[in-house]
């Protein structure tokens, strides 16, 4: 999809080049012209799973990871991220709807690590969870369809929930008072 995207930028570029190089001389470019070029990538393929995704939060890169599926899907600050190829999309629910985000503007825990690493950290934190079971002692929650802003399953560690331990005031999270 990138060298599409490439493609169709560099051709774009070279047809407003060479309309440009049509003009008359007196509605030629001058050196204070721009050239923009906005490319819609649009959403990616729905998130189809048979379950909510359990969300678990990795330490490491300070961010929840769902696990169980074959996505990858983060929830920092409120928001779900879905990487999809080599582009980020946010969205209010692990089901999206998904909307396109700049790299620069995924959050920091995020942009820290290669996917590699986190698939590696998500592993390994997935494998203590299942070993573990209703005992586990990560924090951990059930995912959203629709997250509500105004909760952050306890991403910042027990401030921000509440009171709640954890469990969003809807029963979801693990309760678990030592994050």
């Amino acid at each position: 999809m990138k060298r599409q995207v490439k493609r169709i930028a560099i051709m774009t570029t070279g047809l407003s080049l060479s309309l440009c190089s049509m003009l008359p001389p007196q509605l030629s470019a001058t050196p204070a012209t721009e050239v923009n070029v906005n490319i819609n990538i649009g959403p990616p393929p729905p998130v189809i799973v048979q379950a909510r995704p359990t969300m678990i939060y990795l330490r490491e890169p300070a961010v929840y990871v769902a696990v169980g599926v074959p996505y990858d899907i983060y929830f920092v600050g409120g928001r779900y991220y879905y990487l999809h190829g080599k582009d980020w999309f946010w969205g209010s629910g692990y089901k999206g709807p998904w909307t396109y985000v700049e790299y620069r503007s995924v959050p920091p825990g995020l942009q820290k690590y290669k996917l590699e690493k986190m698939h590696e950290f998500r592993e390994r934190e997935y494998k203590d969870y299942k070993s573990h079971g209703a005992a586990f002692k990560g924090q951990h929650f059930d995912a959203d369809e629709h997250h509500e802003a105004k909760s952050d399953h306890g991403n910042s560690g027990n401030s921000g929930n509440n009171g709640n331990n954890g469990n969003n005031g809807r029963g979801r999270g693990n309760g678990n008072k030592n994050h």
